[in-house]
């Protein structure tokens, strides 16, 4: 069988690299092209295409960090001056923010929304090992602002449109972690009927 060992150790050795560890320049658009169409070639039953990608860099992310802010406000008017600046600086640690977007049919005939959603994580794996081949770090980040609809609209995400993570890509800044946690052995589990 013909292999491919340095696809393989490169999937292995995949990490993250913090977000405060990425640093000017990002991707350049032909390269940040081949990233996105690394991404096209994820799994996708049916050929649905149920995924998009949004590149927030420049002054864009000033805006996001405004975003991030009244997000913040609308769901906690008593938000400290504190909090508010974490919400801010969040939009500003690595030098492009590609937000990550699911947009699935309900009710598909054949393909059920959970195939579709998988899609999407599979797309957005693709892109993150795209920018790693690329040289570049990325983190595929969550948390509240990524789940929260204000968000999501500021974004202007259709109503069957969700975010399913903010991927911070930069440069890998000097000393930061060539190494991510960790892995575990992998284990082999066979049903035997």
């Amino acid at each position: 069988m013909n292999q491919a060992p340095d696809l393989i150790d490169a999937l292995i050795d995949r990490h993250s690299t913090p977000a405060t560890c990425l640093v000017e320049p990002a991707p350049e658009d032909a390269t940040l092209q081949r990233i996105l169409q690394a991404a096209e070639s994820a799994p996708d039953h049916g050929g649905l295409h149920p995924w998009r990608f949004l590149v927030i860099e420049g002054a864009a992310l000033e805006r996001l960090g405004d975003l991030f802010v009244d997000a913040m406000q609308k769901k906690d008017p008593a938000a400290s001056e504190a909090t508010l600046e974490r919400e801010r600086v969040r939009a500003h640690r690595a030098p492009m923010i590609i937000a990550a977007i699911a947009r699935e049919e309900p009710g598909h005939p054949k393909i059920p929304e959970i195939e579709q959603l998988l899609a999407a994580g599979a797309a957005t794996q693709q892109l993150l090992l795209a920018a790693q081949a690329a040289g570049f770090g990325a983190i595929w980040l969550t948390g509240l602002r990524v789940y929260d609809r204000n968000v999501m609209r500021g974004l202007g995400l259709a109503d069957d449109e969700r975010l399913i993570g903010m991927i911070n890509v930069g440069s890998i800044k000097e000393g930061a972690p060539t190494r991510g946690k960790p892995r575990r052995e992998a284990v082999i589990d066979r049903w035997s009927g």
